[in-house]
């Protein structure tokens, strides 16, 4: 008895299904990206209902990947997606910024210690032009940014690839608060200066300093958080 040929395989169905995929995944990321930067930048303000007919329109985009954005920012605690009023911008609070920076303070202490036991040269390097980029950064939004990005850089070192992947979406998370911090001058030239002194441990290999000062750099914020955000 013989068996049935496989159906022959249409690769343009292929191809053009793939290519749909990647549009959208690709609309999904810019639709969050430039989200993000409004809300960051206070240009759609805390409480704001977000009417998606007209962010679509906005943003030139169909409702699917707007939605996949929203969903993507309510991850990342920038949205609320309210069952009776659809989508509003967060509003930050002491509760989650306490929870948020209570775990940060032990993953990234952690991360520290380790990262400063496996420092490298050329990690050092990477450390170090993340922190030079960082300097540079002229607006809220940019300086959020790369501050995340100089953490995640020493973190790296730490060759622990899960407990970085928790640490990023704590700090996504902490998007909302970092930025408050952003929008102050001292608090930026406070910020500025314990990065330079992580980087100084790192350099030395002193992991116990290392440690200490990621947790004050984070102790510091979560008490400048609640000096600006209602009880």
């Amino acid at each position: 008895m013989s068996l049935p040929l496989p159906e022959k395989l249409d690769h343009s169905r292929v191809r053009l299904s793939q290519s749909r995929l990647i549009d959208r995944t690709s609309a999904t990321d810019a639709a969050a990206r430039e989200l993000r930067s409004l809300i960051l930048s206070h240009e759609l303000p805390a409480g704001a209902l977000l009417h998606q007919g007209d962010l679509a329109k906005q943003l030139g985009l169909s409702r699917t990947p707007l939605r996949e954005a929203l969903q993507r920012l309510a991850a990342e605690g920038l949205v609320r997606l309210d069952p009776h009023k659809g989508a509003v911008v967060a509003r930050p609070t002491i509760a989650e910024v306490n929870e948020i920076y209570e775990l940060q303070m032990m993953l990234e202490s952690a991360a520290a210690r380790s990262a400063a036991a496996n420092v490298s040269v050329e990690g050092l390097a990477r450390v170090e032009e993340a922190l030079m980029h960082h300097y540079k950064s002229s607006d809220d939004f940019s300086w959020v940014e790369s501050n995340i990005t100089f953490h995640t850089s020493v973190y790296k070192l730490a060759e622990r690839p899960l407990l970085l992947e928790i640490i990023s979406m704590l700090r996504n998370r902490a998007a909302l608060y970092v930025n408050l911090l952003a929008r102050s001058q001292n608090g930026r030239a406070r910020a500025d200066r314990e990065h330079k002194q992580m980087y100084e441990a790192l350099r030395r290999g002193d992991a116990d300093r290392l440690e200490r000062l990621v947790r004050q750099h984070l102790q510091r914020t979560l008490d400048w958080c609640h000096t600006v955000i209602p009880e």
